[in-house]
């Protein structure tokens, strides 16, 4: 009961469901000699009982090394999103606890979280975990360099801390003087995230130009341009470094809008990342889908109404293009690289797909149940030919007939494994 209430007060932290608190609370119950009768004199009913015994058996799976272990993984949360709510909060509380575990467990605990556990946190959105497993397990993992970076932050401390506060004082005034209200907070970025961005961008410690950010959370998405328009009437931005994920959100939901600009001049030369998101936003962004409650699908929905990513399908599209734990592990840190291209749908969906990618790739992705009956594409609203690679922005129009047109030489025109897996089954029940 006791480490069913640590996992129910992480739980706490991302979500205010009672059920799943619940939930988390007895789901070691079976632990006990009398774990069934708990369960059944328990207020939970038939439904959360399943998912409680569903919840303590995963809690055993080693899905970095087992592919048996990893589909599981997979097809729970498949069955019902909340599990993964629940996994997750289990799997925060035992970082927060590495101590306790012997050795060998200790070390494999925190390698499958850095290498698996992290990597789909921020898939799904869950921003604020993600951050804080990342950091306990690769200071346990890599504690020298850990140290190395340390040294870093702490010899630039006093300069960092001066230009934050500064910077947050003079945008607190600039804010109010044009009638914005807002909250600011102070951010350093985090130990495994400045490794990792050195490493993918082959940059030095000094070159980094978003160690430093500050977070400005106003009340709505209108003042979150009028905001950035304040920014950058007082600052200066650097070109290329402005990012508008409001507009054009991540696949994992995420909404905000990223610049890197100047500082106040005479406090220090170091750029400095701005980030201006409303309350909505912001809760979503620390806690993805269990910020509200969108436990069934964990989508998210454009002010549109018309656009939605599943994200949960899309984690099992990509073990469908891999063979292996280590493979799926690779393909979900490559997610960080940036190498996924937006691409908007002529009526308004927005998806995220892995680049390199081709019209074919696109409708084979969002129109799985009709890609046999394309009859022709239009991209930004010109004919194109299906094998058309796609860049960031381009919004794709496909025209469907009532006769199948599905052909062996599309295989050729795609780019993904999933696409040409697909096209093959649909050639081959064509055949029969």
């Amino acid at each position: 009961m006791h480490h069913g209430l640590e996992v129910a007060l992480v739980l706490r932290e991302a979500s205010a469901d009672p059920s799943l608190l619940c939930i988390a609370l007895l789901h070691d119950a079976p632990l006990h000699p009398s774990g069934t009768t708990i369960l059944l004199r328990s207020p939970l009913t038939a439904e959360e009982r399943a998912l409680s015994e569903r919840m303590h058996q995963l809690r055993r799976m080693h899905i970095d090394e087992n592919t048996k272990d990893l589909d599981a993984f997979l097809q729970a949360f498949a069955d019902d999103e909340r599990l993964f709510v629940l996994r997750m909060a289990h799997r925060v509380n035992d970082v927060r606890h590495l101590q306790r575990f012997v050795p060998a467990l200790r070390r494999r605990i925190a390698h499958e979280t850095l290498h698996m556990y992290t990597a789909i946190a921020g898939r799904i959105g869950m921003h604020t975990w993600r951050t804080e497993m990342e950091d306990i397990c690769f200071a346990f993992l890599h504690p020298r360099i850990v140290q190395s970076l340390q040294r870093k932050y702490k010899a630039y401390k006093s300069v960092d801390d001066a230009c934050m506060r500064h910077t947050r004082a003079f945008l607190q005034r600039a804010l109010k003087m044009n009638g914005i209200q807002s909250v600011l907070s102070l951010r350093k970025k985090g130990l495994y995230s400045t490794y990792r961005k050195m490493a993918l961008k082959r940059r030095t410690f000094e070159e980094l130009t978003d160690r430093l950010a500050i977070r400005i959370v106003v009340d709505s998405r209108d003042e979150c341009y009028r905001a950035l328009g304040v920014i950058h009437a007082s600052m200066h931005p650097i070109p290329g470094k402005l990012k508008d994920y409001i507009g054009a959100p991540k696949e994992n939901g995420y909404r905000s809008i990223h610049t890197v600009v100047y500082p106040l001049p005479g406090v220090t030369e170091q750029p400095m990342e701005i980030q201006i998101r409303s309350r909505a936003m912001h809760a979503a962004c620390e806690f993805g889908a269990a910020a509200h409650g969108e436990y069934k699908r964990l989508l998210y929905t454009l002010d549109t109404g018309l656009a939605r990513v599943q994200l949960l399908s899309n984690l099992e599209s990509l073990r469908e293009e891999v063979h292996s734990p280590a493979q799926f592990s690779d393909a979900l840190r490559r997610y960080y690289r940036d190498d996924h291209v937006p691409v908007f749908a002529s009526e308004g969906g927005l998806y995220h797909l892995r680049s390199p990618a081709t019209a074919l790739d696109f409708i084979c992705h969002a129109f799985s149940d009709r890609c046999a009956f394309l009859a022709s594409v239009r991209i930004n609203g010109r004919l194109r030919p299906p094998a058309t690679t796609l860049h960031a922005g381009d919004t794709v129009e496909p025209h469907f007939g009532t006769e199948r047109t599905v052909q062996m030489i599309w295989l050729g025109q795609c780019r993904h494994v999933r696409s040409r897996s697909m096209l093959r089954t649909i050639l081959k029940q064509r055949a029969f």
